[in-house]
């Protein structure tokens, strides 16, 4: 279900990507994932909604990720893994 999977680099590779699913050419995420599609997220998944066809007012995935930081006019986050090692005594 992702619009797109790869780097987006520049402005222009983002503007090439919002004019593709304007077109149709890449598809738009209608909903939110469901959980299986949440499992399959991976590094480049990249998603483009509409907040008026789908609903999503904001980007959930029960990930964690970091605060926002803007380079040109993109805003990038960055996933925060954290791996908890149970012991049982």
């Amino acid at each position: 279900m992702e619009t797109f999977y790869g780097i987006i680099e520049t402005t222009s590779d983002a503007l090439i990507l919002f004019e593709a699913s304007h077109l149709g050419i890449v598809q738009k995420v209608r909903r939110r994932l469901h959980e299986k599609e949440r499992k399959e997220l991976r590094s480049g998944s990249c998603y483009i909604f509409s907040e008026s066809e789908s609903g999503i007012k904001r980007w959930t995935d029960g990930r964690l990720w970091s605060p926002s930081r803007i380079l040109g006019n993109i805003r990038i986050y960055v996933y925060i893994f954290i791996n908890i090692l149970l012991i049982s005594l």
